[in-house]
């Protein structure tokens, strides 16, 4: 059986976050990242990866918070990756920006009811984890990325 899939994409200009994210400095930086993900290094594509998944997952939900989606240090695999490598194909083909980062992503808190929600309307009730994928590129002075949300069922 193929699983429903939320599908978000955000572009920002690279100047602009950098200038937002030097205004902030580390308030910004933990406000947007948790503690797991500046170990792991998250840099300045947190905030267009993050954005990418609110996207997916319907907008900001009561209760919101940027630490709902959170990067892992595991890298898609199986199906997420191979979706992943698709559409990050094709969004290259019609933009010409690359997509050379990527990363998967726990999703969480009010974001993960929200996705619950919305993947239900494709089919019966989800069960399994909320999990997410995202790829991320740098180009022509821009910052893009790509997510999905997804129920995880292992053993599928």
């Amino acid at each position: 059986m193929t699983s429903p899939v939320l599908i978000g994409v955000d572009i920002v200009e690279a100047d602009r976050l950098a200038r937002a994210a030097g205004r902030g400095g580390a308030v910004f930086s933990g406000h947007i990242t948790t503690p797991a993900e500046r170990e792991l290094g998250t840099g300045e594509e947190a905030f267009p990866v993050k954005e990418s998944f609110i996207k997916a997952v319907g907008g900001r939900p009561p209760g919101f918070s940027w630490h709902d989606f959170e990067a892992l240090a595991e890298r898609p695999a199986g199906w997420t990756g191979r979706l992943l490598d698709e559409a990050a194909e094709e969004l290259t083909a019609s933009t010409g920006l690359t997509l050379t980062g990527g990363a998967t992503y726990a999703v969480r808190g009010a974001c993960r009811r929200a996705a619950l929600v919305r993947l239900a309307s494709h089919q019966a009730p989800m069960e399994g984890a909320v999990a997410g994928a995202a790829r991320w590129g740098h180009s022509a002075g821009l910052l893009v990325s790509l997510a999905i949300v997804f129920v995880d069922r292992k053993g599928e």
